[in-house]
C-alpha cells in the first residue's frame, strides 16, 4: 500500500525508490493495482478516504471524486471545493519537481470519465497531469513573473509546449511552467518512461480557477488608457439609481490618476477592479427596468444590456452583482444556472469576490461554472442542513434561529458534485437532511451517506408523518416503481429511514415536504439542536 510522501522528504526519491509506508488513520475505500516495469510484482495504488493528514491538507479522494481539501478554514490561502485533482488518482512518478504532484489522465468512455486502464484492469500510465501539491488561491501569480507571461498564459485555455518554449525560452519555459502549477494557473501535462520517472512535457492548460476568471483578468493586466475617464463613466451610470447612491460616494473620495482600485467599503465585495466595474454596469441596468415594473430580465438580457455581450456573465461579476443589490444572482435574474444555495454563518469567496452567507436575501447561489473556483474563507456553523425543495428551503432560509447556527444547503434533487464537494469539506460537522418521505426522498440521504462515509441525520422524515400527512396523486407505474425502490432501501439504505422505506415498498406513496411544513418548521430548530447535542456539539 502506498502513501504520499512526507513534505520533508525529496518527491523524486520516494516515488523512485516507491517504498511502502505504514497506514495511519486511512480508511481505504477501494484499490487500483499499478503494475511497475521491471518489478517482481504488482503495487498497490490506494484511494484514500481520509488518509495522510499532515500539518496543512489532506488528500481526500472518495468514490472516484478526488480533491484536496484544506484542514483550516480559518487564515491563509482559500483552498478550492473542486481541484484539478476531481477525478483522478495521484500516480507514483519519480522526477517530481517539489511542490507538484503527478495524477492519473482521465480518459472518456461510453461518456463517462474513467481511469486509464489497460485490458487486464491494470491501472496504465503513459502521461500524467502535474497539480500543485498543496492548497492554492484562486489567483495568486508566481512572484516577479511579467503582466507579458500571464497575458500569455490567460489567453489561451490549451498551449502545446513548443508554443511555450518559443515565447518564452526553452530554458526559462520549464521553470516558468512548475511556477504556474504551484500556485493554481495551469495543469502541465507530460510524457512518462516504463521506469515511471517524468520525461517531455507535451503541453499545459489553463486552469478552471484561471479561466473562470481570464476575461476580467486579462483587462486588468492591459491595463485602461484613461482611468479618471472610466471613473467620470461610473458615475454617471450610478446617477441612474438612487439605490448606488452611497457607491457613487465612495468612487467619487478616490483619488484622481492610475492606478483603478475598487473602493475601500464597496458592496460588491471585490478585489478587481474590472469584477467591480461591471457589477456597477449591471446594476445601473438592474434598478431602473426593476422599478419600471417590467417582467424580469433573463441572465443573457442583463448582459447584454450592460456588457453588450449576451455571454459576459462570469462568476465573479455574477457574485459582485449580487452583493451589490443585496439579492442572490437566481432571485434578481431569470434564466439562472445555479449549481448551489447556501445560507448561513460561512464567508464564501468566488475567484477575488467574497460574500457573506450568513446576512445572503435569501440566500447565495453560485453558478454552475463558478464551483471550481469556489472558496470558504470561515464557517462557524453548528451542523448543515441539506433541504431537498426550493420552497421549503425558502421557508427555513428566513428563520434566523437555525441560519444563525446551522449551514442550510439546497440540494437541488439528487446532490451534485458541488453539493457533496462542500459537505466533504465541512467534514466532520453534523449533517442532518430533509427531505420527501418517499422512494426518492430516501434516496437522496443513502446517497449523501455513501458518497461521504458518514451517517447523515434525517429530520421531518418519521413514518407517524408519513402514514398521517396526505400523498401525492400516482398512477399505478410511479407505485410500482416506489415499492420497488423502497424495498431496496429497506435492505440496504440508512438505518433510521429503513422502517419508512419498508412502509413504503408495501404500500407505496409520497409525501412532499410542502404538505407537511406547518408541521415541522415549527420543530425544526429544536430538532436540529438536538442533532448537535447528539453528534457532541452544542
Amino acid at each position: 500500500m502506498w502513501y504520499p510522501p512526507d513534505p520533508d522528504e525529496p518527491t523524486s526519491e520516494v516515488y523512485r525508490l516507491m517504498r511502502p509506508r505504514k497506514a495511519t488513520g486511512a480508511c481505504l475505500t477501494h484499490k487500483l493495482i499499478l503494475s511497475q516495469h521491471g518489478s517482481e510484482g504488482p503495487h498497490e495504488l490506494a484511494c484514500w478516504s481520509l488518509s495522510y493528514i499532515n500539518s496543512c491538507q489532506l488528500l481526500v479522494i472518495c468514490s472516484g471524486l478526488g480533491r484536496l481539501v484544506s484542514n483550516s478554514l480559518i487564515g491563509g490561502n482559500v483552498q478550492l471545493l473542486l481541484g484539478e485533482s476531481e477525478g483522478r488518482v495521484r500516480a507514483p512518478i519519480g522526477g517530481l519537481p517539489r511542490g507538484v504532484m503527478a495524477v492519473t489522465v482521465p480518459v472518456r468512455k461510453g461518456g463517462e470519465t474513467r481511469l486509464p486502464r489497460d485490458r487486464h484492469r491494470r491501472l496504465r500510465i503513459d502521461e500524467v497531469d502535474l497539480i500543485a501539491d498543496g492548497p492554492t488561491d484562486a489567483f495568486e501569480p508566481p512572484e516577479g513573473m511579467p503582466a507579458r507571461d500571464l497575458i500569455f498564459v490567460l489567453e489561451a485555455g490549451r498551449r502545446e509546449w513548443a508554443t511555450t518554449e518559443k515565447f518564452m525560452g526553452r530554458e526559462r519555459a520549464w521553470e516558468a511552467a512548475i511556477a504556474l502549477v504551484r500556485c493554481g494557473g495551469v495543469v502541465l501535462r507530460c510524457g512518462v518512461d516504463d521506469t515511471l520517472q517524468l520525461t517531455q512535457p507535451v503541453s499545459w492548460r489553463r486552469s478552471h480557477a484561471w479561466s473562470l476568471q481570464h476575461a476580467d483578468l486579462l483587462n486588468d493586466l492591459r491595463g485602461r488608457p484613461d482611468p479618471d475617464a472610466l471613473r467620470g463613466e461610473m458615475l454617471s451610470l450610478m446617477e441612474q439609481a438612487d439605490e448606488l447612491r452611497h457607491e457613487r460616494m465612495l468612487l467619487a473620495s478616490c483619488s484622481p490618476g492610475p492606478p483603478l482600485r475598487v473602493p475601500r467599503g464597496s458592496a460588491t465585495g471585490s478585489a478587481a477592479w474590472s469584477v467591480y466595474e461591471n457589477a456597477i454596469r449591471a446594476a445601473a441596468v438592474w434598478w431602473p427596468h426593476r422599478h419600471s415594473g417590467k417582467e424580469p430580465l433573463t441572465a443573457k438580457g442583463l448582459a447584454a444590456k450592460a456588457f453588450r455581450n449576451s455571454k459576459g456573465w462570469t462568476p465573479e461579476r455574477e457574485l459582485a452583482f449580487s452583493n451589490l443589490i443585496a439579492r442572490s444572482f437566481d432571485q434578481a435574474v431569470s434564466q439562472a444556472d445555479t449549481e448551489i444555495r447556501i445560507r448561513g454563518p460561512l464567508v464564501w469567496r468566488l475567484g477575488r469576490v467574497a460574500a457573506d452567507a450568513a446576512v445572503a436575501e435569501p440566500w447565495i447561489a453560485v453558478p454552475a461554472k463558478g464551483v471550481h473556483a469556489a472558496g470558504i474563507m470561515r464557517c462557524t456553523a453548528a451542523g448543515i442542513l441539506v433541504v431537498e425543495n426550493s420552497d421549503t428551503f425558502e421557508q427555513v432560509c428566513k428563520i434566523t434561529e437555525i441560519t444563525s447556527r446551522w449551514l442550510c444547503v439546497w440540494a437541488k434533487g439528487y446532490t451534485s458534485h458541488g453539493v457533496l464537494a462542500l459537505l466533504s469539506y465541512l467534514a466532520p460537522l453534523p449533517v442532518a437532511a430533509w427531505c420527501d418521505l418517499d422512494a426518492d426522498g430516501i434516496g437522496i440521504i443513502d446517497v449523501i451517506s455513501r458518497e461521504l462515509e458518514r451517517s447523515v441525520a434525517p429530520v421531518g422524515m418519521d413514518i407517524d408523518l408519513w402514514r398521517s400527512a396526505p400523498h401525492r396523486k400516482q398512477d399505478a407505474d410511479q407505485i410500482a416503481r416506489d415499492k420497488e425502490q423502497g424495498a431496496k432501501l429497506a435492505a440496504r439504505g440508512p438505518g433510521l429511514l429503513r422502517p419508512l422505506a419498508s412502509e413504503i415498498a408495501m404500500y407505496g406513496g409520497s409525501c412532499e415536504q410542502e404538505a407537511i411544513q406547518d408541521q415541522v418548521i415549527p420543530n425544526l430548530a429544536r430538532m436540529l439542536s438536538a442533532i448537535a447535542l447528539t453528534q457532541g456539539d452544542s
